[in-house]
This record gives structure tokens, C-alpha cells and sequence, in this order.
């Protein structure tokens, strides 16, 4: 490894071990037609009602199916993009339009009628009639309804979470084509959701996937190649899913594959392709991919070194929840590096990095109290957060955390002896 990036390493090495979870929480919305073949075109309407073609509304209401079908689906996309109280008409005119057609039998509106009961929000949200609408759509053999049943039933939302019921949803949804159904039953043999756990079938599934192109499986074989935890590790395994997930725009592929380039892990260390890759991933909003690049222009690696840049990214990733840029944030306002010193400042980012677990800023949270930069932490406070941190094997925390217990156990004896003393001071007097 390059000597100029070792610096970098703390920072940047927390980010692969047990990132994986999150990634997938909230994908159902994207995966939810993968792999299917549903009608994609979307009408081209008048972009400044916000409503389809004239042509198309006039097919709907003289009662034609598909197009009370394409209508619905075009009301429904422009919601998204709408204000209130545009957004909420065009959302009142998807449910018209899709109930409508969902009525009359067409499979494929039961199931976007279904989906967006159960998705939507406020007075929209109806889980029982979205179900329905579900079940009825799954009856006639469409793949995205059992994946969805599949998610409510693992959920739990409107009734108790059935694991075994969301692995035979899914399974369903896969034998139709689901692709991502492939990706959960693979989730679920890796987990043992529903069923018992088995590395073998979840990599299977998760190859099946991964061969139909798509990216959250090519991503996840990637993590279990790089950790190396449920099979030995291979590195050249690892960057070839990065890679593959990375081409198709997933953020937390880029990222990592930016971060192995960084540190010539499986591949030849290139700085320019660590920043290209990272820059694709930040540009989406990754947190690590903002964090790689805080650290490539904190130290000036396949770019121009930029402290103004550095920190901006530092705090666009602390601002997502990465722990590390949080505990750099801490250290820059303490240090006053680029900006002003700030000791409160510092002792939020490294609270908030703290409280999820990150060592680092555990010691940096407990060594406050003994070098006299809080007014708001006790003692108490110290001794847990430098206990957390040695915990978990830092060093520093662990040297400190025996000093300040022994500086407790002396005041503790110190007070004692002055308590006994007392009374025979009086006695003698």
C-alpha cells in the first residue's frame, strides 16, 4: 500500500465490514418489477397539467381498459414529481383511473392498485384493500403482486411478520421471473429468513440474479468475496461484482470499488480511478462515496489537495450518517483545521459517531472529560464511553479508561480515610 494513503486508513477501512444491511433496506420500491414484463411505455401528457394525452383520456373514458391501464400509471409517475395539491389530484386520478381498470380484471392494474395502497401515504393508505387487490392479482400469475405480498409479510405491515410466508411469496414471484425475488430468496438462505440458513442456496440465488443483471445481487456476492467471513476471501472475485454492480450506476459499488482502488485491493492502485469511481457513488448522495472523496482531497490523492474540498465532502458525509467523517468532523473542529475552533461542535460530530458504535470517537467522547474540554460531561459519562471503546479494543481507550478508574479508586480511598479521620479529630478535641 502506498505510505501517502496509510493515514487514510482508519477513515477509509471502516467503511466495507457490515455496510451490506443497510444497503438493501427500502429497495422493494426497485425491485419490485424487475425482471417482469409489465407495460413500460408511459403516455406523453401535457407537462404542464401534469395529465396524459387527450387521446388517451378520451380511450379511457369510453371505457377501453388498457388505456384507463396507461393512464393511471401515467397519473401515478406524475405525482411524484408534483407539489401539493397537484400531487395529491394526480394521485386521486391514478387510484380512479387503476381502480377502474382493476375492476374490470386487468392483472396488472390489481397490482399497481395494490402496491400503491399499501405504499402511499395519509388518507391513500389502505393495507387491506391493497392486499386484496394483491391476492387477486397473484391468483392470475403476476410476479411483481407475490413479490409484494412477499414484502408485507416479512414486514409485518397489517399483521404479524410471517417470514415463511414471505420466503413462498417470493418463491412464487421467482419461479414467474422475478429477478428481484431471486435476490430475497437469496437474502433469506443467507439469513435464515423463513427458512433454515444455507450459504450454498443463497449463493446460488443470488448468482441467478446476479447472471440476469441485477445489481444489488452482483453487489451483495461482491461483499461476501471481499469480507471473506462465509467463504474464503477473493479479491479478484470481489472487484469483478463491484465492478459489474458499478457499471449499472449502484452507488455502494462504486464506492467500494473507488475505496479498492484507493488501496490496490484486488486491483492495481490507480488514485484516478479511486476519485472517478467515488465522485459516481457521491454524486448520488453515497455517504462512503463522499467520504472516500474527503479523504483523497484531505491528502491530495488523484486530485489537487483541497482542505475547502475535503471538508465539504467530510460533511456531506457526516450529515448521511457515516461514522468515520463524523469522528474527522469532531477532530477538525477541535483542531480548527480550515475552520474555526469550535469545542461544542467537535463534541456533537463525535457524539453522534459515537452513538453508532464507532470506536474512535467512543475514546474521543471519554478522553473529553480528563483533558477539560466539556462542561456538559461527567465523570460517569467518561468511564462508559471509554468502556465502550476499550470494549471493543482500542487501545488508547483501554489506557485511559485504567487510568481514570484509577484516579477514581484513589479519590474514593482519599475520602474514606478522611471520613474515619474526622470523628477522632473530634474525639481528640
Amino acid at each position: 500500500m502506498d505510505a501517502a494513503f496509510l493515514g487514510c486508513a482508519e477513515v477509509f477501512g471502516m467503511r466495507v465490514r457490515g455496510s451490506w444491511v443497510r444497503r438493501v433496506v427500502g429497495f422493494a420500491s426497485v425491485i419490485l418489477l424487475a425482471g417482469c414484463n409489465q407495460i413500460d411505455a408511459t403516455p406523453r401528457g401535457d407537462g404542464l397539467k401534469g395529465d396524459p394525452a387527450p387521446e388517451l383520456l378520451e380511450r379511457a373514458e369510453g371505457g377501453e381498459v388498457s388505456a384507463q391501464l396507461l393512464a393511471g400509471r401515467f397519473y401515478k409517475k406524475a405525482a411524484g414529481d408534483a407539489e401539493e395539491p397537484e400531487r395529491a389530484r394526480r394521485e386521486a386520478e391514478a387510484l380512479r383511473w387503476l381502480t377502474l381498470a382493476a375492476e374490470e380484471g386487468n392483472a396488472q392494474a390489481q397490482t399497481d392498485l395494490g402496491v400503491m395502497l399499501v405504499s402511499a401515504e395519509g388518507l391513500n393508505r389502505n393495507l387491506a384493500e391493497g392486499r386484496r387487490w394483491l391476492t387477486r392479482a397473484g391468483e392470475t400469475g403476476q410476479a411483481p403482486a407475490f413479490f409484494m405480498l412477499g414484502e408485507l409479510s416479512k414486514t409485518g405491515e397489517g399483521s404479524a411478520p410471517n417470514p415463511m410466508m414471505a420466503v413462498t411469496f417470493w418463491t412464487h414471484a421467482a419461479d414467474l421471473g422475478h429477478t428481484g425475488a431471486l435476490h430475497r430468496l437469496g437474502e433469506a438462505h443467507e439469513q435464515g429468513l423463513g427458512v433454515d440458513p444455507d450459504l450454498e442456496t443463497a449463493l446460488r440465488f443470488y448468482r441467478s440474479a446476479s447472471s440476469k443483471g441485477y445489481a444489488a445481487s452482483q453487489y451483495r456476492l461482491a461483499v461476501i468475496f471481499d469480507e471473506g467471513v462465509m467463504v474464503g476471501r477473493d479479491a479478484l472475485e470481489a472487484v469483478k461484482y463491484y465492478r459489474m454492480a458499478a457499471e449499472q450506476g449502484y452507488a455502494p459499488a462504486q464506492a467500494q470499488l473507488g475505496f479498492l482502488y484507493a488501496r490496490g485491493d484486488g486491483v492495481v492502485q490507480r488514485y484516478d480511478e479511486a476519485q472517478r469511481w467515488s465522485r459516481m457513488a457521491a454524486e448520488q448522495g453515497d455517504a462512503d462515496g463522499c467520504n472516500n472523496l474527503a479523504v483523497l482531497y484531505l491528502k491530495g490523492l488523484g486530485v489537487s489537495q483541497s482542505f475547502d474540498d475535503a471538508l465539504r465532502w467530510y460533511r456531506l458525509a457526516a450529515q448521511r450518517r457515516h461514522p468515520g467523517a463524523q469522528n474527522m468532523l469532531g477532530t477538525i473542529y477541535l483542531t480548527g483545521q480550515g475552520v474555526e475552533v469550535d469545542v461544542k461542535e467537535a463534541e456533537h460530530w463525535w457524539r453522534m459517531a459515537a452513538e453508532q458504535g464507532y470506536a474512535s470517537a467512543q475514546y474521543n467522547v471519554g478522553g473529553m472529560y480528563s483533558r477539560k474540554l466539556s462542561k456538559t460531561l461527567t465523570r460517569d459519562e467518561a468511564l462508559d464511553w471509554l468502556g465502550r471503546a476499550a470494549e471493543q479494543g482500542h487501545r488508547s481507550a483501554m489506557k485511559e479508561l485504567a487510568e481514570l478508574q484509577t484516579s477514581v479508586a484513589e479519590e474514593s480511598a482519599a475520602a474514606a480515610e478522611q471520613a474515619v479521620a474526622a470523628p477522632l479529630e473530634r474525639t481528640m478535641l
